[in-house]
């Protein structure tokens, strides 16, 4: 089992941005949650990311969800004020009746899918490729 640590990350202007642990998960269905204390002295205009797992039904596998909350924030006469927010949100199932390595080799191409020049441009634009 991970421990809970903070996670840095890049930016897309290729500036690292730390994740900081906030809360650890305390078992099945309890989510481990981390901000991004840096960008905003307001902790509701944080953005946030956590991670929650449990057995499947079956329980031949852990259900992982994820949930990205990230604030855009503007200034109106002078105040602080919450725009938008643009949530992000995925589960799976990571089996447990295969080597962990395979498990870990399918996430690190959704990741690395997701992260993909391709892909970015679809989020810049808003619409998939056609």
């Amino acid at each position: 089992m991970p421990s809970m640590a903070n996670i840095t990350v890049k930016d897309s202007a290729n500036a690292d941005v730390i994740y900081v642990a906030a809360t650890p998960s305390a078992g099945d269905r309890s989510s481990a949650i981390w901000r991004a204390n840096a960008l905003s002295p307001i902790i509701g205009f944080r953005p946030s990311f956590s991670v929650m797992t449990r057995d499947n039904q079956k329980q031949s596998g852990r259900i992982m969800e994820a949930s990205f909350k990230f604030p855009i924030l503007g200034n109106v006469s002078g105040q602080t004020v919450l725009l938008a927010t643009v949530p992000y949100t995925f589960a799976g199932t990571i089996p447990t009746n295969i080597d962990s390595a395979l498990a870990l080799n399918a996430f690190t191409q959704f990741g690395n899918l997701c992260a993909s020049a391709l892909v970015r441009s679809i989020v810049s634009d808003g619409y998939a490729p056609t």
